[in-house]
């Protein structure tokens, strides 16, 4: 009987130990990173955020890597929402989390970012969607909910609105206030149409409708051809503007009728305008396009809008070097262009570069297969006005946690997000 206590007790040892030992390696399962400086100001990289995945032994894990250290990301789309911690691109933006915080029962549900406006009196969320008919090419109806919450009194209005509208789906890429209006931008996708930008104003005390506006953003000049809108809202989600922007590219059509339209499924781009919307006086304009150069034009590299106040930003992205043009809107001066050499970064290819808090954040990867080769990139932050460096860091191990020296190295970090 002694015999069997003991094994028995040895057996509890083991369970035991086994759950220590999983409890203690699910804690310790990834080696722990940080940004440290080569040079420069080390609070330059505070709203850095490095993002990508440890690859080593089996499985692989989403990580951050900041100034602060490192950590898994666990938290899934799905999940985001389930647990009501509010929508999963908002972690870019330190004031909506803060929103969230105190505001969360209003904002419990309300997906996404672009929905919502804030000012000292009132949070507003607004969203739209298609329905009544089936067959897409049928008229249908659009909806839009809007739900506005008085600050001072926590008093929520809640109202809708319907009209008649053929849409293959419709979405809400803005909301403003001005004066006593509430504006509710929509983007409208009709089928074998171009988009429509449809811009519904409503009575802020009331709710009721006050006008609808179709924006006139031209039209395609052949059957064959599209009017592709990218829309340019102010950066930070909640933050009040007075404008939003667009840039309008008429290209040949990719998809007809649901089946591809060129045999290569590739655009050619015929024309591009960039046009202002003010929301207060309902007046759109065109606005010039900053002029780019051959190498701009080349295949490849990409260009990125940004609209902070009366500040248009255009960041133009390729490996060797980002371009920077700066527009004030009020004004209509052209601030001096700035380039970044990869260069003035270290050795490699410029990755990703964003622009925030009179910042340029850029991404130099290091090594010729990032994938294969893991390597650690370099990340730079510039001023805006001139293009000074003023910091340069880069992903270092400052922990083990018990993993073997051969899968210290397998992290694979392709992407920067900036904290707002």
């Amino acid at each position: 009987m002694k015999r069997y206590t003991i094994t028995g007790a040895l057996v509890l040892l083991i369970v035991a130990s086994l759950g220590t030992y999983y409890a203690y390696g699910a804690e310790l399962r990834l080696p722990e990173y940080q940004l440290q400086t080569l040079e420069g100001d080390s609070a330059e990289a505070a709203p850095v955020n490095l993002l990508g995945s440890y690859v080593g032994g089996k499985g692989s894990y989403v990580i951050e890597v900041s100034a602060s250290g490192s950590k898994r990301i666990e938290q899934t789309f799905k999940n985001q929402w389930m647990t009501n911690k509010g929508p999963s691109d908002a972690q870019a933006y330190s004031e909506f989390n803060a929103l969230y915080e105190e505001y969360s029962e209003f904002m419990r549900g309300k997906k996404g970012t672009s929905g919502y406006y804030r000012d000292q009196d009132a949070l507003i969320f607004a969203k739209s969607a298609s329905i009544g008919s089936t067959n897409l090419k049928q008229e249908g109806k659009i909806r839009w909910s809007i739900d506005v919450l008085d600050l001072a009194t926590r008093k929520q209005v809640h109202y809708t609105d319907e009209q008649p509208y053929s849409a293959q789906y419709a979405n809400v890429v803005d909301v403003q206030k001005a004066g006593s209006e509430i504006h509710v931008l929509t983007n409208v996708n009709k089928v074998n149409q171009d988009h429509e930008i449809i811009d519904n104003v409503y009575n802020a005390q009331t709710g009721s409708p006050i006008r609808s506006v179709k924006l006139p953003l031209g039209k395609s000049s052949e059957k064959d051809r599209e009017l592709q809108i990218q829309i340019i809202t102010e950066e930070k989600p909640t933050v009040a503007n007075s404008r939003v922007l667009f840039l309008v590219k008429e290209r040949s059509k990719i998809w007809t009728d649901g089946t591809p339209a060129a045999t290569d499924n590739t655009s050619v781009v015929f024309s591009e305008r960039l046009f202002e919307y003010q929301y207060a006086s309902g007046e759109v304009n065109e606005m010039p396009l900053a002029a780019k150069r051959e190498e701009e034009r080349a295949p490849g590299p990409w260009t990125h809008y940004i609209l902070e106040g009366d500040t248009l930003t255009t960041l133009h992205i390729a490996e060797e070097a980002v371009t920077l043009n700066r527009y004030d809107l009020s004004t209509k001066i052209a601030h001096p262009q700035v380039t970044i050499h990869a260069s003035q970064l270290g050795k490699g290819k410029i990755s990703q570069a964003q622009a925030a808090n009179g910042r340029v954040y850029l991404m130099l990867q290091t090594g010729s297969d990032v994938i294969r080769n893991y390597s650690m990139p370099i990340t730079a932050v510039a001023d805006i006005t001139d293009g000074h460096i003023l910091y340069k860091g880069t992903p270092a191990l400052v922990k083990a946690n018990g993993r073997p020296v051969n899968q210290l190295d397998d992290v694979i970090l392709l992407n920067i997000s900036i904290t707002r």
